[in-house]
């Protein structure tokens, strides 16, 4: 039904994929007096596979490159879109605050035209926080989550516990003397296995991490990162959850990350041994499967 999407496809210089015309409003402090904005954007995006919708949600300072290694598995599935944040990749840059509930809300209006009713999501880092504030706010729009390296405030309980979000791809963009070196010793710094951080992984992370206007960005994405209402209501989340972490990751901790201590409703966990925090390029093989068993359990078979 669609075309088969190579990796190669995934790498930037390689500029396809569809966009989506997604739409919503937001809030914008006008010296001190709120003003109702409309944002519009082309948000860029992968479509393929066939079956129920799962939506691959990156975190700041990624793109929809993450998801190379999972994409393709994953679309024998599900029905399977991969997407660019506003502000990251080939999405649009609309003057907004970067916030999570804007994020939100874009995911909410890509669904709408995609005319989607419902779909599963992966989430990645930060877009845990996105995926948790959409879901609630729209209770019957998601299925199953999964969640991997979630991050939240004060949630790591590796080498970047701070007393905000410890964001190192986010942090690592606002820096102003940044280098294609620099960008991979961060990388090598966050996964278990540096031989996998090879040129083009260096390449495609610095395109978006240097580029100017994704610098302000960054710096707005990290700084309105306020997920006090998350925290504080995530145990009215009932939708089946996995977290993925990885048994290395300097980090979130790994399985002494603090996003475990939530009061999740219905959550179990996977922990991936000799890998770190970017557990789906690492590992892609364990992710993608854990992610299909999860989604996409076993029909039970009749009682004799």
């Amino acid at each position: 039904m669609f075309e088969p999407i190579s990796i190669k496809k995934f790498l930037n210089r390689e500029h396809v994929g569809e966009y989506a015309d997604v739409e919503f409003d937001t809030y914008i402090d006008d010296h001190g007096k709120e003003e109702v904005e409309d944002i519009r954007l082309p948000l860029h995006y992968f479509e393929g596979g066939e079956g129920e919708p799962l939506i691959l949600v990156h975190g700041i300072g990624q793109s929809l490159y993450a998801w190379r290694n999972n994409f393709e598995e994953l679309a024998k599935s599900f029905h399977v879109y991969a997407i660019d944040l506003p502000g990251h990749g080939f999405s649009g840059k609309p003057q907004m605050s970067y916030s999570i509930e804007e994020f939100a809300l874009a995911l909410e209006s890509f669904m709408n035209v995609q005319e989607l009713p419902a779909a599963h999501f992966c989430a990645f880092g930060e877009a845990a926080a996105y995926v948790l504030d959409f879901v609630m706010h729209n209770v019957n729009r998601a299925g199953r989550l999964v969640f991997i390296s979630p991050m939240l405030t004060s949630n790591g309980g590796g080498v970047a516990k701070t007393k905000g979000l410890p964001s190192i791809l986010g942090l690592t963009a606002g820096k102003m003397m940044l280098s294609e070196n620099g960008v991979r010793g961060v990388l090598e710094d966050c996964y278990f296995d540096r031989t996998l951080v090879t040129d083009e992984v260096a390449k495609e992370y610095a395109m978006g991490l240097l580029d100017r206007d994704y610098k302000v960005i960054a710096k707005m994405c990290v700084g309105n990162f306020i997920d006090d209402d998350i925290k504080q209501n995530i145990h009215s989340v009932k939708n089946p959850l996995l977290v993925i972490l990885g048994a290395e990751d300097k980090i979130t901790g790994g399985q002494k990350s603090e996003f475990l201590q939530f009061p999740l409703a219905a959550a179990s966990s996977l922990t991936v041994r000799n890998c770190g925090f970017f557990v789906n390029e690492e590992k892609p093989d364990k992710v993608n499967e854990a992610i299909v068993e999860f989604c996409k359990p076993k029909k039970q078979g009749k009682e004799a």
